[in-house]
Order: C-alpha cells, then sequence, then structure tokens
C-alpha cells in the first residue's frame, strides 16, 4: 500500500506541475517533437556520403556542427551579453526556420550544380544546429531555475505526449511533415516567452550571474559520451525507418517516462544508482541484445531507444541540480554535456556504420556487440564510483531536491576526497554536531587524549588549524550541495 501511494503520489506531482505551468510542458513537448524529426527519423538527414570507401550518413556532419556550436557557448558564455535579450528567442526561431528552409531546398529542389547543393546543406545544418542547440541551452536555463523535481515531472510528462505525437507525425504525408518543421520552432519559443516571463517576472533572477567557482562536470560529459555512443552505433550499423522505426520511439518514451517516473519520483533513487545501475545497464542490455538478436530486432530497437531517452531524462534532472543547487551558469551546464553527447552520438554512427560495412554477414557481429555491451557496464562501474560525490551529486536524489543537506553525507565526502579514517570521520561529525570533546570521548568509547591525536591528524590531512576552521570548511562544502536555502551559514570571517 505504500509503494503504490508513493507510485500515485509521483504521478500527482508531474500532473499538478503540468497543471501549473501547461505551456511550458507544450513548449517541451514541441521542442521534443522537433528533436524526434531532427535525431531519431532521420527527416532532415536522408543522404550519405562517401570517406575512405565506407558510406556515413549526413547526419554525421550535422552532430558534430552541433556540438561545436555547443562548445562555443560553453567557452564563449560569459562574453555573450544578448541571453536576457527577447531579440535573441527570436533570432533562435529565424536560424531554425531558415536552417529548415535550406534543408528542404536541398532535397526537394533539384539542385543540380554539386557546389551549390552542398553549400545549401552546409548553410541548413549551421543555422539548424545553431537555433535549436541556442533554444536546448535556454529550456534548460529555465528548468533548472525551476529546480530538479519541477525538471523531471515536466520530462515525464513530456515524454508521453512526445511518443503520442511522433506516432501520429509518422502517419502523416511527407509535405505536412515539412510543414510542421517550419511552425514547430516559433511556436515553441513563444510558448517558452509566456511560460518564462509568469515563472520568472524578474528576470534578473533567470538571468543572474554565478558566483562560485566554475566547475567542469567531466564526469557528466563522460556520462554523456557513453550515452551518445549506446545509441549511435547501432542506429549506425542500421538504421531503422518509417512506421517501425516511430513505433519504437513511441514506445521507448512511453516506457523511459515510465521508469523515470519510478526511479527518481517513487523510489527517489540517488543520481548514481539511477544513471549508472538502471540507465547504463539498460544501454548495454540494449547492445548485447543486437548482437544476439540481431540490429532489426524489435526488443533490441525497444531497450536501445528507452535508455538512451531514460538517461536523457534524469540527466536533465543532474544539469537542474548542478545549475540551481550548485550555482553554475546555465550555458556552462547546458553545453559542456551537450558537446558531449553529440560527438558520442556522431562517432557512434560513424562506428557503427564501418562495423555494418566490414562485418556485415560476418558472425563476429555478435562479438562486437557484446564487447560493447561489456564496456557500457564497465563505463558504469567506472563513473559510479564516489568520486561523484566529489562534486556534490553522486548522492542526491531527484526526487526530493528539498530535502536539507545531511551533514553526515557531506562529512563522507571530505573523508574520501582526504583520505580519512573512520575514526576521523566520526570524531569529525560530532564536533559538526556541536558535542563536546567529553561527550565525543563516551559516546566512541575512547580518551580524550585519543581524540586530541585523531583531531592532530584530521588537521593536518585538511591544512586547518582548528574546531571553527572544520565547522567553516565543512560548512562551505556543504553549501556546494545544498540550495541557497538549505545552506549552512558561513561565519563571517568566511563570507
Amino acid at each position: 500500500m505504500e509503494a503504490e501511494g508513493a507510485r500515485f503520489g509521483g504521478m500527482r506531482k508531474v500532473v499538478h506541475d503540468v497543471r501549473e505551468q501547461p505551456t511550458l510542458f507544450v513548449g517541451f513537448t514541441a521542442y521534443k517533437t522537433f528533436a524526434v524529426l531532427l535525431f531519431l527519423d532521420g527527416f532532415f538527414f536522408p543522404g550519405t556520403f562517401q570517406v575512405a570507401g565506407f558510406e556515413l550518413s549526413t547526419i554525421v556532419p550535422f552532430l558534430f556542427i552541433c556540438a561545436g556550436v555547443c562548445l562555443f557557448f560553453a567557452f564563449r558564455f560569459k562574453k555573450i551579453k544578448v541571453f536576457d535579450k527577447d531579440a535573441y528567442l527570436w533570432f533562435l526561431v529565424g536560424s531554425m526556420v531558415l536552417g529548415v528552409f535550406f534543408l528542404f531546398m536541398e532535397t526537394h529542389a533539384g539542385i543540380a550544380d554539386d557546389a551549390f547543393r552542398f553549400a545549401t546543406l552546409a548553410l541548413g545544418m549551421v543555422l539548424l544546429a545553431v537555433g535549436t542547440m541556442g533554444i536546448h541551452i535556454e529550456l534548460g536555463r529555465i528548468f533548472g531555475m525551476l529546480g530538479m523535481t519541477p525538471t523531471l515531472t515536466f520530462g515525464i510528462a513530456s515524454a508521453l505526449a512526445t511518443g503520442v505525437l511522433s506516432l501520429g507525425i509518422a502517419l502523416l504525408d511527407p509535405l505536412l511533415r515539412w510543414v510542421i518543421a517550419f511552425v514547430l520552432p516559433a511556436f515553441v519559443v513563444l510558448l517558452f516567452y509566456c511560460a518564462k516571463g509568469k515563472a520568472f517576472p524578474d528576470q534578473k533572477v533567470l538571468y543572474r550571474e554565478s558566483t562560485n567557482d566554475l566547475l567542469i562536470p567531466y564526469r557528466f560529459m563522460a556520462t554523456s559520451v557513453t550515452q551518445g555512443l549506446a545509441l549511435g552505433i547501432p542506429l549506425g550499423f542500421l538504421s531503422f525507418s518509417g512506421f517501425l522505426s516511430q513505433m519504437l520511439d513511441s514506445v521507448g518514451y512511453f516506457f523511459a517516462a515510465s521508469l523515470a517516473l519510478l526511479a527518481v519520483l517513487v523510489l527517489q533513487m540517488d543520481f548514481n544508482r539511477s544513471i549508472y545501475q538502471i540507465g547504463f545497464p539498460l544501454a548495454g542490455a540494449g547492445l548485447l541484445a543486437v548482437g544476439v538478436l540481431g540490429p532489426t530486432s524489435v526488443m533490441a530497437g525497444v531497450l536501445q531507444v528507452t535508455g538512451f531517452l531514460y538517461l536523457d531524462l534524469v540527466l536533465w534532472g543532474l544539469g537542474s541540480y548542478l545549475i540551481k543547487n550548485c550555482d553554475q551558469p546555465a550555458t556552462w551546464v547546458a553545453s559542456c554535456p551537450s558537446t558531449a553527447l553529440m560527438t558520442g552520438r556522431a562517432l557512434g554512427i560513424v562506428v557503427g556504420s564501418v562495423a555494418l560495412q566490414v562485418l556485415a554477414g560476418s558472425e563476429q557481429v555478435v562479438v562486437f556487440f557484446c564487447a560493447l555491451a561489456f564496456l557500457v557496464l564497465m563505463m558504469a562501474l567506472l563513473l559510479t564510483n564516489n568520486a561523484n560525490m566529489r562534486t556534490g551529486w553522486g548522492f542526491v536524489r531527484p526526487g526530493d531536491p528539498d530535502e536539507p543537506t545531511d551533514s553526515y553525507r557531506t562529512c563522507e565526502v571530505v573523508a574520501q576526497d582526504f583520505g580519512l579514517t573512520q575514526r576521523e570521520l566520526e570524531i569529525m561529525y560530532s564536533l559538526i554536531e556541536g558535542k563536546s570533546r567529553k561527550e565525543i570521548a563516551e559516546d566512541l568509547y575512547i580518551t580524550s587524549n585519543t581524540i586530541k591525536t585523531h583531531l592532530h591528524n584530521l588537521y593536518g590531512k585538511l591544512d586547518i588549524h582548528s574546531e571553527s576552521d572544520l565547522k567553516a570548511f565543512v560548512a562551505k562544502r556543504e553549501r556546494m550541495f545544498s540550495t541557497e536555502e538549505d545552506a549552512v551559514p558561513l561565519p563571517p570571517e568566511q563570507v
């Protein structure tokens, strides 16, 4: 009964947030639907090109361009001062619409001159990449400021709606799809503009400058690269097309949303478990199914799409945590993992396409995909270790971000980072709780001299000199892992 109540509680949370911000829900759904056309269906990029004798899909250079655009935003975000201008959003719309126009001309205008056709395709790719990645970053900004739980609830609701819409779009005439592709960008930005104004009447809150040191989310980026590779390789090996592809996408969206609802809102798993003990094994199982059952297996396709989309949902939540709780710049957080994801997916398609042309009809295909599945699981083991706690997100439960940070968990992070013993950890936490040395000695059944020895070692490892230094040190670390409201205030001399 308790689990059932938690499940319905999670569903009620999703419904509540959607009803509170319907424009944001519809806008996010429209963006995801556009992404279906852009990335999963191959609608914009049906052609191929040759490199070193191998056929590659034209979506590969587009993905690399997207990665380059995200990288540009990541390293220039402090010098670009137009993010908070309304004109910037409409510039992104214009870029997307023009990109769609040039891609439509390249495929439908019957351009005879190869150089002109290549220029049309390249210009369309660049414009579409700039607009799409810009909108992606702006959505990351508003969700980052709303927080983890709203990000996940809107993501789950939008995934369910996108699954239905993508299946409906598959039944439409191709020309009607192009009409939708032309209209969706303006629709997304209009809804985003309305939602932004309602959620953040004071735009200074949304576009405020971060005062914290800039963190490079290496593990987040490694996770995104692996996520992209896990889907890109099977897609490159044998791309699905037509109605079957959209059926797989729709089923994948439904399963991914349901799994995310269960894992992060009902069971409230922390990021380490929800990403590396669920998402990565699911992606590995998909790769294994491709090798054992064949790339055309429906089960393999569903596992692949579900694993990718589930990770996408949870990682949106992780990005929101880094933006709001760790006070990292939204542009930076949204750009870095996106660069890794696009690069990983492009490389995966290249590897899969080359493998298809080298191993086609060979029994080595099974070995190839089994080895890939093994590598994904090894990456899960590598990335799920305690080093994630160093940046605070390893032990965070996405479904309950408003819970005040547990000081003991922060002390654990400090202990792991600086090689403290278990006894040093116990004494450190007792001091943080406000206990006297006499009380600590009674609790741990040790003498005052023993406590003095442990503290001497503890202070040496942390390069501090007193109990007040210790409290300030832990408070500063805890502040990294907390929302502004829940953060432990620093002593005046440490502010």
